[in-house]
């Protein structure tokens, strides 16, 4: 079309406009009374639930435009050609993401033979893209049916501490409110492996990252806490706790709170072990911004326990003059 038939064309173009987008604020607005009591019709289009059934809403809805601006111009049949032109472009925007695991799986199944000296970027850059994806369930379901938890060992083995890492928060995201992937994890041996790293790795990242994949992994799951504690979880958290490691302090704290809510039979084996003793001394430290967090974990763990309750009132643990000093100080800075 010429420039001089494009300016032409601009007051109807510009009325057409203004129609469309009085309709499109009219369909905007509240339903009145009456509409909402409409019942809808047998042949109402469906909403689409694919790139497939968006195309077709989209040509119905361009059909639809056309008919209602100008009944002389009815789009006939789509032609071969762009039939086909249109299905390129859904191929292209598809992502088969189940060849994308695999393929990521079949790199990182030799991680574990990575020296330190060696580039681990290939196989980082696979754990990308299976943690882009698995935060989903059903994919974090399929990638465990296609032999994707083969590649947990060698890389929470790996002596990389980037591999490490991601490998334990894929494993947060796979278990985090999914029973059939915490199932699985159990299954593989992989809860003390968690644990070990948790509580010697050199890297604060790993340790962090697999503090974050056995909380997911425990919460929600009798076995999986059963587990814990049989494999030593308790001393383990009362270790990062200690550890002064910021986001390692509140993580286990959160957790141990979490954990005396949820399983308060556990209460009487803390107690054994010395937790109340310990928390109080960590209280008495003034850990910040982890206070609050081991305040709350104290809190959960003396509630409804007799024994921990009184053991807080000991004179030598002086937990009452270590409150009223934080009261203090807060009410001063207020």
């Amino acid at each position: 079309m010429s420039a001089g038939s494009k300016q032409g064309s601009g007051d109807c173009d510009g009325n057409m406009n203004n129609a469309n987008n009085s309709r499109i604020m009219g369909a905007l607005q509240y339903p009145t009374e009456e509409e909402r009591n409409v019942t809808l019709q047998t042949n109402q289009t469906r909403q689409p639930h694919s790139l497939q059934d968006l195309l077709r809403f989209s040509i119905g809805a361009t059909t639809t435009g056309h008919n209602a601006s100008s009944s002389q111009n009815v789009p006939g049949p789509m032609d071969e050609e762009r039939k086909s032109f249109l299905e390129k472009i859904l191929k292209s925007v598809t992502v088969d993401v189940i060849e994308i695991l695999l393929s990521a799986v079949d790199v990182l199944k030799t991680a574990g033979n990575l020296e330190l000296e060696d580039d681990p970027t290939e196989s980082e850059e696979a754990l990308e893209q299976i943690a882009n994806y698995v935060d989903s369930i059903d994919t974090a379901n399929d990638f465990h049916k296609i032999g994707g938890f083969c590649i947990f060992r060698p890389c929470l083995d790996s002596a990389h501490g980037s591999l490490r890492w991601r490998a334990a928060e894929i494993i947060a995201e796979l278990t985090q409110n999914n029973p059939y992937c915490q199932e699985r994890v159990l299954e593989a041996g992989l809860l003390p492996v968690l644990l070990s790293l948790v509580d010697v790795d050199h890297s604060q990242q790993v340790r962090i990252k697999a503090l974050y994949a056995l909380s997911c992994l425990i919460r929600e799951n009798n076995r999986a806490q059963e587990e814990f504690s049989q494999q030593g979880g308790y001393p383990v958290l009362l270790r990062a706790m200690q550890s002064h490691v910021e986001k390692l302090q509140i993580k286990s704290a959160f957790l141990l709170t979490y954990i005396c809510h949820h399983q308060p039979a556990v209460k009487d084996e803390l107690f054994k072990m010395g937790f109340v003793e310990q928390l109080v001394g960590l209280v008495s430290e003034d850990c910040q911004p982890a206070l609050e967090h081991l305040l709350s974990a104290l809190q959960a763990l003396v509630t409804d326990h007799a024994p921990s309750l009184n053991e807080c009132r000991q004179p030598h643990l002086q937990l009452r003059s270590t409150l009223c000093k934080f009261l203090e100080q807060s009410q001063g800075g207020t």
